[in-house]
């Protein structure tokens, strides 16, 4: 069984945008994160196991902003941070603290939206230095999104789908 180790904002991340509509993730080139393979992965599988990290995570390992397992990339837009790492460093510890996570257990993909969604206003305490509008959004899309996780069965279609894609980044000579 395939495990994952991520961030907890990077998992409230991937399900806010499924909510908003995005069903199969793609790579992002530009940045080199494996956002989507992961996002795949938690999409495809609800039991997949997850453990929860404020380091570097699954994610950000190939990203080119990821140096001795810190993101080096600079942050303007939020108040009083410089640094991605900073501010993505007190999002994880706001909702680890919120919901009183465990570093040390893992979690089911199913189990951590299950517990997020259980009170999904926490997203308001830990996104504090963002517009309202902008919070009201990523909680909207998140609500919206954690309960279409919890109530959908896996989509085995999208499953193979995804291998599929997944093999051709990894092998696309095999494909032709």
């Amino acid at each position: 069984m395939d495990k994952i180790v991520i961030k907890p904002h990077h998992f409230l991340d991937i399900i806010k945008l499924y909510g908003a509509g995005l069903d199969i993730f793609v790579p992002d080139e530009k940045m080199g994160h494996d956002f989507y393979r992961i996002g795949n992965m938690i999409l495809n599988d609800k039991n997949i196991l997850m453990s929860l990290t404020t380091g570097k995570d699954d994610i950000c390992t190939p990203c080119k902003y990821c140096r001795n397992g810190k993101c080096i990339d600079s942050l303007s837009s939020i108040k009083d941070f410089d640094m991605k790492d900073d501010y993505n460093k007190a999002l994880d510890k706001r909702i680890i603290e919120f919901f009183n996570l465990d570093l040390n257990k893992e979690y089911t993909s199913y189990e951590l939206c299950n517990i997020y969604l259980s009170d999904a206003s926490f997203i308001f305490n830990v996104w504090k230095e963002e517009d309202d509008d902008k919070t009201d959004m990523r909680y909207d899309y998140f609500v919206k999104g954690a309960k279409k996780y919890i109530h959908t069965k896996t989509n085995w279609f999208n499953s193979i789908s995804f291998c599929i894609l997944f093999q051709f980044s990894l092998f696309p000579q095999c494909f032709f």
